[in-house]
């Protein structure tokens, strides 16, 4: 195992490309097709969020440029942060307060546990951050 340890500064890559791959994927839909975003917004009136619209649009925005971000590499302890911060609002607001099952709960639990694990780690290698 401690073959392993050289390898250590690459793994955050596979977590940040798997993750910030998702992140544009699932938000790619709200930003493009203002019909999705609507959608959106009220589902976030549903759960009684304040503007809803505008949450909606931060939300959506904040996963589709942070993606991009961790894709990259580049501030990924601040884009870490800021969907932190993100999936915690969405863990607790939009699934544990209503006692969202587990299958719809866990994508904002794993996206949160993502975002903690980069902030606290780094992007590793290769990325913007850490010079490629």
């Amino acid at each position: 195992m401690n073959t392993l340890r050289r390898f250590r500064a690459y793994a955050p890559f596979l977590l940040r490309l798997s993750f910030g791959f998702q992140l544009i994927y699932f938000s790619q839909a709200n930003i493009f097709h203002f019909e999705r975003m609507q959608e959106f917004e009220r589902y976030l009136t549903k759960l009684h969020f304040p503007m809803p619209l505008i949450m909606a649009f931060l939300a959506a925005y904040a996963e589709f440029i942070g993606g991009i971000l961790m894709v990259l590499g580049w501030q990924t302890r601040w884009v870490a942060a800021v969907l932190a911060f993100n999936f915690t609002i969405a863990f607790v607001f939009a699934h544990a307060v209503i006692s969202d099952t587990y299958a719809n709960t866990y994508p904002s639990m794993h996206l949160l546990a993502m975002s903690i694990f980069l902030l606290v780690n780094g992007p590793g290698k290769p990325s913007v951050d850490e010079g490629l």
